[in-house]
């Protein structure tokens, strides 16, 4: 993915583009913000994988897996909506799409991740997380969605869910032992639209460390400003 910026040389851009496609697939935008969130968000279906050893199908496949899935991408939806963030269309993902995300119940939403999983076919596909953790390595997860946690706090937000997932990925990291969620999570892995006030039990949630799995489900209030 190749983008545009002020000040940037059209020509000398398209000339760079044309070098690189005769090696790889190359994409140009004239909104690199956009495209780079957008490619985050597809980028999503990577962390659960290295929690619970499972391929990026199976962990769609499963309800709970799939709402919790849901949950981190359409709280990331909702951080790039209130930092001014445009979705771009990625790898034939509309903006438009990846936008009603975060505000269709999760039930709807989890169409999406249904979507991605049918466009990689039956081979399993580990993900790159998985992949880092099978080889002992440490992960990209700081830059995919601990990326997200990170713009919300320069932002004055909150993304718990992200944060949870964060926290668990490392933990694997740490232990090399996978994770087993509770199925009874995936009621609880949700959260209120923008402007909707949580209990003040939820709201106790968001503080401290997020440890555990449960810490998903006490999150649901806290996808607003801190």
């Amino acid at each position: 993915m190749l983008g545009a910026g002020p000040g940037t040389d059209d020509a000398l851009l398209q000339r760079i583009a044309h070098v690189i496609g005769e090696a790889l697939p190359v994409e140009v935008t004239d909104d690199i913000d956009g495209a780079q969130w957008t490619k985050l968000l597809i980028n999503h279906v990577n962390a659960l994988p290295a929690i619970t050893g499972l391929s990026v199908q199976e962990v769609i496949a499963d309800r709970a897996l799939r709402r919790i899935m849901t949950a981190s991408m359409r709280e990331t939806v909702r951080v790039a909506r209130r930092i001014g963030v445009r979705f771009g269309t990625v790898q034939g993902v509309s903006g438009s799409v990846l936008g009603l995300i975060g505000a269709l119940p999760l039930a709807l939403g989890a169409q999406f991740p249904r979507l991605l999983a049918r466009r990689m076919g039956t081979v399993p596909n580990p993900g790159s997380t998985l992949q880092s953790i099978r080889r002992g390595q440490l992960t990209e997860i700081d830059f995919l969605n601990g990326a997200v946690v990170q713009e919300a706090a320069a932002h004055g937000l909150t993304a718990p869910v992200n944060a949870a997932i964060v926290e668990l990925v490392h933990e694997v990291e740490r232990t090399a032992a996978f994770l087993s969620p509770p199925r009874w999570l995936a009621a609880s892995a949700s959260e209120p639209l923008p402007g909707q006030q949580a209990s003040a039990k939820m709201r106790r949630g968001c503080s401290g460390s997020v440890l555990s799995m449960s810490a998903i489900a006490a999150s649901r209030g806290c996808a607003s400003r801190s």
